[in-house]
């Protein structure tokens, strides 16, 4: 979280604030300011919603700064690609290219599901992006897909960010 850290940590000195003070200000523990601030854990819509107004900068920059401190250049440049070239609005990278993959296979996410040895309600709620995908889960697919894990997460990454924001996070690389 070096970027994300350093840029608030700018901010904060600028107003003369520490993170004990803006922990009191908006009403949130500093210990758990620091983990968020350190990469130690993510930061809560909550604490997003109660930052911004005090730091300033909008919803979008936070995104940029935590999006490029999160994930390798390899990964954002990946996600760029993808979203510039899948044309659907309305559709998920992640679960069309593995659906496209699991055809070309002759697999199903039924059959998935059992060689990484994953329930199959949960491994369809991570392929459709209802809930998020494991490190675990990741690596598991990429093995039985001979796919690269970075592409699998690009794939999750342009389905979770704006094309703007993908590029303003490679910027910041």
């Amino acid at each position: 979280m070096q970027t994300t850290s350093s840029r608030i940590k700018k901010i904060l000195k600028e107003k003369n604030l520490t993170i004990y003070k803006l922990g009191k200000k908006i009403n949130f523990s500093s210990g758990a300011l620091h983990k968020m601030l350190h990469g130690k854990s993510s930061f809560s819509q909550n604490a997003i919603e109660k930052l911004l107004p005090i730091l300033e900068i909008s919803k979008e920059e936070l995104e940029i700064w935590i999006l490029a401190d999160k994930y390798s250049r390899e990964v954002i440049e990946l996600a760029v690609k993808n979203r510039k070239e899948f044309p659907y609005k309305r559709k998920r990278l992640l679960t069309t290219k593995i659906d496209e993959i699991l055809r070309e296979k002759y697999m199903s996410r039924t059959n998935l599901a059992m060689q990484i040895k994953y329930g199959q309600s949960g491994l369809n709620r991570m392929i459709t992006g209802k809930i998020g995908m494991s490190a675990s889960v990741l690596k598991k697919i990429s093995e039985a897909l001979e796919i690269p894990q970075d592409e699998i997460l690009s794939w999750i990454v342009a389905d979770s960010y704006s094309l703007g924001v993908l590029e303003a996070a490679l910027a910041e690389k």
